[in-house]
Protein backbone atom coordinates (compact mmCIF):
# COMPACT_ATOMS: atom_id res chain seq x y z
CA UNK A 1 0.00 0.00 0.00
CA UNK A 2 1.54 3.63 -0.63
CA UNK A 3 0.73 4.72 2.96
CA UNK A 4 3.60 4.61 3.51
CA UNK A 5 5.13 5.09 0.21
CA UNK A 6 8.07 2.61 0.04
CA UNK A 7 9.16 2.18 -3.83
CA UNK A 8 10.22 4.78 -6.12
CA UNK A 9 6.94 4.71 -8.06
CA UNK A 10 4.99 5.36 -4.65
CA UNK A 11 7.11 7.93 -3.77
CA UNK A 12 6.94 9.45 -7.23
CA UNK A 13 2.79 9.39 -7.02
CA UNK A 14 3.29 11.37 -4.13
CA UNK A 15 5.26 13.83 -5.54
CA UNK A 16 2.65 14.51 -8.82
CA UNK A 17 -0.54 17.12 -7.94
CA UNK A 18 -3.56 17.36 -9.35
CA UNK A 19 -3.94 22.05 -9.80
CA UNK A 20 -7.25 23.67 -10.07
CA UNK A 21 -6.61 26.96 -11.76
CA UNK A 22 -8.72 29.79 -11.28
CA UNK A 23 -8.97 32.55 -14.28
CA UNK A 24 -11.46 34.87 -15.17
CA UNK A 25 -12.61 32.42 -17.97
CA UNK A 26 -13.34 29.80 -15.16
CA UNK A 27 -11.48 26.51 -13.57
CA UNK A 28 -8.82 24.77 -15.43
CA UNK A 29 -7.85 21.58 -14.64
CA UNK A 30 -3.96 20.60 -14.93
CA UNK A 31 -1.40 18.38 -13.29
CA UNK A 32 1.99 19.34 -11.53
CA UNK A 33 5.22 17.68 -9.92
CA UNK A 34 7.09 19.06 -7.20
CA UNK A 35 10.73 19.58 -6.91
CA UNK A 36 13.44 20.82 -4.33
CA UNK A 37 15.43 24.23 -5.60
CA UNK A 38 18.62 23.83 -3.71
CA UNK A 39 18.78 27.83 -2.99
CA UNK A 40 22.14 28.21 -1.30
CA UNK A 41 24.43 25.39 1.19
CA UNK A 42 21.61 26.25 4.15
CA UNK A 43 18.48 26.58 2.32
CA UNK A 44 16.15 24.46 -0.26
CA UNK A 45 13.05 25.66 -1.79
CA UNK A 46 9.91 23.56 -2.94
CA UNK A 47 8.26 24.58 -6.41
CA UNK A 48 5.83 22.66 -8.04
CA UNK A 49 6.51 22.32 -12.10
CA UNK A 50 3.55 22.73 -14.58
CA UNK A 51 2.75 24.68 -17.83
CA UNK A 52 3.13 27.95 -18.56
CA UNK A 53 -0.36 27.39 -20.08
CA UNK A 54 -1.53 26.06 -17.02
CA UNK A 55 -1.03 28.61 -14.59
CA UNK A 56 -1.96 31.83 -17.44
CA UNK A 57 -4.41 34.56 -15.99
CA UNK A 58 -3.93 32.18 -12.69
CA UNK A 59 -5.94 34.45 -9.91
CA UNK A 60 -5.56 31.41 -7.25
CA UNK A 61 -3.94 27.86 -7.66
CA UNK A 62 -5.26 25.00 -5.25
CA UNK A 63 -4.02 21.71 -4.71
CA UNK A 64 -4.14 18.85 -2.26
CA UNK A 65 -1.48 17.47 0.21
CA UNK A 66 -1.90 14.33 2.10
CA UNK A 67 -1.01 15.20 6.34
CA UNK A 68 1.93 14.07 7.04
CA UNK A 69 2.42 11.06 9.78
CA UNK A 70 4.86 9.34 12.00
CA UNK A 71 5.83 7.52 9.53
CA UNK A 72 5.02 9.25 6.09
CA UNK A 73 1.92 10.55 4.57
CA UNK A 74 -1.93 9.71 6.13
CA UNK A 75 -4.60 8.77 4.15
CA UNK A 76 -6.23 12.26 5.19
CA UNK A 77 -5.78 15.20 2.76
CA UNK A 78 -6.36 18.59 2.69
CA UNK A 79 -6.51 22.18 0.62
CA UNK A 80 -3.47 23.90 -0.02
CA UNK A 81 -4.58 27.38 -1.54
CA UNK A 82 -2.43 30.09 -3.35
CA UNK A 83 -3.80 33.32 -4.07
CA UNK A 84 -2.44 37.20 -3.20
CA UNK A 85 0.64 37.41 -1.46
CA UNK A 86 0.96 33.44 -1.87
CA UNK A 87 0.84 33.06 -5.24
CA UNK A 88 3.97 33.35 -6.51
CA UNK A 89 4.86 32.04 -10.30
CA UNK A 90 8.23 31.99 -12.12
CA UNK A 91 8.00 31.29 -15.91
CA UNK A 92 10.56 29.87 -17.66
CA UNK A 93 13.11 32.82 -18.87
CA UNK A 94 12.81 31.28 -22.71
CA UNK A 95 9.27 32.68 -23.42
CA UNK A 96 8.96 29.88 -26.05
CA UNK A 97 9.27 27.32 -23.80
CA UNK A 98 5.97 25.97 -22.13
CA UNK A 99 6.97 25.81 -18.51
CA UNK A 100 6.36 27.86 -15.05
CA UNK A 101 6.86 26.72 -11.47
CA UNK A 102 4.51 28.04 -8.31
CA UNK A 103 6.65 28.29 -5.31
CA UNK A 104 4.27 26.83 -2.59
CA UNK A 105 6.30 27.64 0.42
CA UNK A 106 4.80 30.53 1.69
CA UNK A 107 0.96 28.86 1.55
CA UNK A 108 2.51 25.91 3.71
CA UNK A 109 4.12 27.60 5.99
CA UNK A 110 0.70 29.39 6.35
CA UNK A 111 -1.39 26.34 6.67
CA UNK A 112 1.05 25.14 9.36
CA UNK A 113 0.95 27.95 11.30
CA UNK A 114 -2.74 27.97 10.81
CA UNK A 115 -3.23 24.32 12.22
CA UNK A 116 -0.28 23.96 15.06
CA UNK A 117 0.40 20.35 15.90
CA UNK A 118 -0.14 19.68 11.72
CA UNK A 119 2.34 18.94 9.09
CA UNK A 120 2.06 18.94 5.32
CA UNK A 121 3.52 15.70 3.65
CA UNK A 122 6.19 16.92 1.28
CA UNK A 123 7.35 14.58 -1.72
CA UNK A 124 9.44 16.08 -4.19
CA UNK A 125 12.07 15.29 -6.99
CA UNK A 126 15.47 16.70 -6.96
CA UNK A 127 18.72 16.46 -9.35
CA UNK A 128 18.73 12.74 -8.68
CA UNK A 129 15.48 11.87 -10.08
CA UNK A 130 16.48 13.57 -13.53
CA UNK A 131 17.92 11.27 -16.38
CA UNK A 132 21.29 12.37 -16.37
CA UNK A 133 22.24 14.78 -19.45
CA UNK A 134 25.11 12.76 -19.69
CA UNK A 135 23.10 9.65 -20.25
CA UNK A 136 21.35 11.05 -22.99
CA UNK A 137 23.03 9.50 -26.09
CA UNK A 138 22.36 6.27 -24.73
CA UNK A 139 18.36 7.19 -25.68
CA UNK A 140 17.03 5.10 -28.72
CA UNK A 141 14.22 6.05 -31.20
CA UNK A 142 11.90 3.78 -29.24
CA UNK A 143 11.70 4.33 -25.19
CA UNK A 144 9.30 3.03 -22.83
CA UNK A 145 7.98 6.15 -20.48
CA UNK A 146 5.77 6.16 -17.72
CA UNK A 147 3.70 9.59 -17.64
CA UNK A 148 2.18 10.10 -13.90
CA UNK A 149 -0.84 12.77 -14.26
CA UNK A 150 -4.41 13.73 -12.88
CA UNK A 151 -6.96 13.45 -15.45
CA UNK A 152 -9.83 15.69 -15.32
CA UNK A 153 -12.64 12.86 -15.23
CA UNK A 154 -10.57 9.81 -14.08
CA UNK A 155 -9.21 11.76 -10.61
CA UNK A 156 -8.96 9.33 -7.48
CA UNK A 157 -9.89 11.99 -5.14
CA UNK A 158 -10.42 9.69 -2.40
CA UNK A 159 -6.69 8.76 -1.99
CA UNK A 160 -5.41 11.99 -3.72
CA UNK A 161 -3.07 10.29 -5.59
CA UNK A 162 -2.73 10.53 -9.97
CA UNK A 163 -2.30 7.62 -12.29
CA UNK A 164 0.53 6.20 -13.69
CA UNK A 165 0.02 5.42 -17.55
CA UNK A 166 2.70 3.49 -19.84
CA UNK A 167 3.76 4.85 -23.21
CA UNK A 168 6.45 5.16 -25.55
CA UNK A 169 8.90 7.95 -27.19
CA UNK A 170 6.99 8.11 -30.83
CA UNK A 171 10.00 10.58 -32.08
CA UNK A 172 13.80 10.74 -31.48
CA UNK A 173 13.98 11.88 -27.72
CA UNK A 174 17.47 13.27 -29.00
CA UNK A 175 16.63 15.40 -31.78
CA UNK A 176 14.55 18.73 -31.04
CA UNK A 177 11.06 17.85 -32.43
CA UNK A 178 10.37 20.98 -35.23
CA UNK A 179 13.23 22.61 -33.78
CA UNK A 180 11.84 23.42 -30.23
CA UNK A 181 13.82 21.54 -27.01
CA UNK A 182 10.83 18.75 -27.01
CA UNK A 183 9.84 15.21 -28.69
CA UNK A 184 6.49 13.53 -28.99
CA UNK A 185 5.24 10.46 -27.24
CA UNK A 186 2.25 7.66 -27.75
CA UNK A 187 0.45 7.69 -24.71
CA UNK A 188 -3.37 7.77 -23.50
CA UNK A 189 -2.83 11.61 -23.21
CA UNK A 190 -6.11 12.98 -21.25
CA UNK A 191 -7.51 16.33 -20.60
CA UNK A 192 -5.98 17.40 -17.38
CA UNK A 193 -2.93 15.72 -17.93
CA UNK A 194 -0.98 18.92 -19.28
CA UNK A 195 2.46 19.44 -16.41
CA UNK A 196 2.25 15.62 -16.27
CA UNK A 197 6.06 14.27 -15.36
CA UNK A 198 7.17 11.64 -17.99
CA UNK A 199 9.74 9.31 -16.72
CA UNK A 200 12.53 7.25 -18.45
CA UNK A 201 10.75 3.08 -17.74
CA UNK A 202 13.08 1.22 -15.04
CA UNK A 203 14.91 -1.75 -17.41
CA UNK A 204 17.66 -2.87 -15.78
CA UNK A 205 20.34 -4.92 -17.97
CA UNK A 206 19.22 -3.32 -20.93
CA UNK A 207 21.89 -1.81 -23.18
CA UNK A 208 21.78 1.80 -24.28
CA UNK A 209 22.63 3.25 -27.92
CA UNK A 210 26.31 3.31 -28.35
CA UNK A 211 28.26 -0.09 -27.16
CA UNK A 212 30.09 1.78 -24.12
CA UNK A 213 26.65 2.12 -21.98
CA UNK A 214 26.65 -0.40 -19.29
CA UNK A 215 23.84 -2.45 -19.61
CA UNK A 216 23.61 -3.02 -16.26
CA UNK A 217 22.85 0.28 -14.98
CA UNK A 218 19.55 1.34 -14.09
CA UNK A 219 17.45 3.72 -16.68
CA UNK A 220 15.17 5.32 -15.29
CA UNK A 221 14.59 9.56 -14.54
CA UNK A 222 12.99 12.11 -16.06
CA UNK A 223 12.74 13.06 -19.21
CA UNK A 224 10.82 16.27 -19.31
CA UNK A 225 7.36 17.60 -18.90
CA UNK A 226 3.74 17.01 -21.00
CA UNK A 227 2.61 19.76 -22.66
CA UNK A 228 -0.49 21.34 -24.88
CA UNK A 229 -0.24 21.40 -28.47
CA UNK A 230 -0.69 18.07 -29.91
CA UNK A 231 -3.74 16.58 -29.91
CA UNK A 232 -4.39 14.13 -27.13
CA UNK A 233 -7.60 11.22 -28.22
CA UNK A 234 -8.16 9.96 -30.52
CA UNK A 235 -4.24 10.70 -31.86
CA UNK A 236 -2.76 9.40 -28.48
CA UNK A 237 0.36 11.97 -28.72
CA UNK A 238 2.49 14.38 -26.52
CA UNK A 239 4.72 17.22 -26.61
CA UNK A 240 6.93 16.60 -23.71
CA UNK A 241 9.13 19.66 -23.34
CA UNK A 242 13.02 18.01 -22.20
CA UNK A 243 14.18 18.03 -18.69
CA UNK A 244 17.41 20.18 -19.49
CA UNK A 245 14.62 22.77 -19.82
CA UNK A 246 13.37 21.96 -16.31
CA UNK A 247 16.44 22.60 -15.00
CA UNK A 248 16.96 25.88 -16.44
CA UNK A 249 13.73 26.54 -14.96
CA UNK A 250 14.80 25.65 -11.25
CA UNK A 251 18.00 27.49 -11.99
CA UNK A 252 16.14 30.76 -12.76
CA UNK A 253 14.26 29.91 -9.61
CA UNK A 254 16.88 29.45 -7.60
CA UNK A 255 18.97 32.79 -9.08
CA UNK A 256 15.61 34.49 -8.37
CA UNK A 257 15.62 33.60 -5.00
CA UNK A 258 19.13 33.69 -3.85
CA UNK A 259 19.12 37.57 -5.43
CA UNK A 260 16.39 38.38 -2.82
CA UNK A 261 18.38 36.77 0.21
CA UNK A 262 19.79 39.49 2.92
CA UNK A 263 23.00 38.68 3.22
CA UNK A 264 23.90 37.09 6.72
Amino acid sequence: MPFPPITLTERLLHAVKRLEVDTPAGIRLATGYCCQVPVNDERSLPAIVTTRQALAQATSVATRFHIAGPQGPTRESVELRMEGATLNIVQHPNPGVDLAALLHARAMLGWQAAHPGRQLFAQWLDQAGFFAEERWEELDAQESVAVIGAPEKLWDGANNLPLLLAGSTASHPLLDYDGRPEFVITARVLPGMWGAPVFLQQSGGRGGRTPEALASRSRFGLLGTLRGGMGADPHGLGLVVKARETSRLLESVRADVAGRLKPN
